[in-house]
């Protein structure tokens, strides 16, 4: 048998990122690390803080399923831009082999965000947003080490796909991650799940994750007991922040994850924006005009061919033609730009 942890870099996932993302899966260590962090008991009480707060720390303290890490800031994109930025922790994805119930071997890819954000599905959704964000890939094996079928997170569910649908970079599928829900899909576009509008457009940066390996019960911190994250659902569409992966039902058997599998179905999707943009300084103009019923803007910009996150804009529009004003990340920007509708997905990124 091949070593597992070579079967896990051998289909070690692409993430294939949307024009307008401003959250990239990144090591865990950005949660605990973070300077505006704190853990805290239910009751409110501080526990600890950075640099005492760690993932190793996660593993050795007396904690409790009420424990949560939060974010006091509240000023999730700045936190996380700069800790991305820090090659310690940037791009990471935690690697699990595991044996089903039926005896198969799974390869399981865990990806961690630092803030899940629907802010640019504008209203279509009244909540949705939660700090922390665990979502996961994971790869069936059959008995003679090839892959078989591939299940990938999406919200509450999942979808499943046979091995032969699914688009590979060589051996390593293709994962097209959603706009600020990090959702995972097997091709770019619009995607209606029965509860939720996604958009992966496919258009942002391809990034092939560094991989840690870990093991079922090691390290400890994979199994700690409290919410990555302080957020609590205030209504239907609103999610509380995430549990460890180890605490998940299908970390020990992944054939559970795949009684949560559904087909997608095509969404209702918003025109997209004309638009123009001109450089003012070390600020750009954009131009746009949108559909009518149209009620928001997105504006993203990174510096041209980078791989980093996108610094992200939106605004609430009061007229389909008008213009705004974003700084300069570079004397040469991408920008990118998508209206939103009620009721309707974003529009595709131009």
């Amino acid at each position: 048998m091949t070593d597992p942890s070579a079967l896990l870099e051998r289909h070690r996932p692409r993430l294939v990122y949307d024009a307008q993302e401003a959250y990239f899966a990144d090591s865990a260590a950005i949660w605990t690390d973070s300077p505006t962090n704190e853990l805290r008991r239910a009751d409110g009480t501080v526990i600890a803080k950075p640099p005492t707060l760690t993932l190793d720390y996660l593993g050795t303290y007396p904690a409790q399923k009420g424990d949560v890490i939060g974010d006091r800031s509240r000023a999730y994109e700045a936190s996380a831009r700069a800790l991305h930025a820090q090659p310690r922790y940037a791009n990471r994805a935690y690697g699990h082999a595991r044996r089903d119930r039926n005896g198969r071997l799974w390869l399981q890819y865990w990806l961690f965000y630092y803030y899940n954000d629907f802010k640019i599905l504008g209203n279509l959704l009244s909540g949705g947003k939660h700090e922390g964000d665990w979502e996961l890939v994971q790869i069936e094996l059959d008995d003679d080490e090839r892959p078989v079928r591939a299940v990938f997170t999406q919200h509450r569910e999942a979808e499943v796909q046979p091995w032969d649908r699914v688009v590979k970079h060589g051996a390593r599928p293709l994962v097209y991650v959603a706009r600020g829900s990090h959702a995972n899909y097997f091709g770019p576009g619009t995607h209606w799940t029965g509860h939720w509008v996604d958009r992966a457009d496919g258009k942002g940066p391809r990034i092939d994750p560094a991989l840690e390996i870990v093991e079922t019960d090691t390290p400890k911190w994979l199994h700690w007991p409290g919410h990555w994250g302080d957020t609590k659902a205030g209504g239907p569409l609103d999610s509380n922040s995430p549990t460890s992966p180890g605490s998940r039902r299908h970390w020990k058997d992944p054939l559970a994850l795949i009684q949560q599998a559904t087909p997608t179905r095509p969404a209702p999707q918003t025109p997209a924006p004309k638009t123009s943009v001109r450089r003012e300084g070390d600020a750009l103009v954009v131009a746009y005009e949108a559909d009518p019923a149209a009620t928001q803007l997105v504006v993203a910009n990174r510096p041209a061919d980078s791989e980093e996150p996108a610094q992200v804009t939106t605004i609430d529009l009061a007229s389909p033609r008008g213009e705004i004003t974003i700084p300069a990340q570079s004397g040469d920007d991408d920008v990118w730009t998508s209206a939103v509708a009620p009721d309707k997905a974003p529009s595709d990124s131009v």
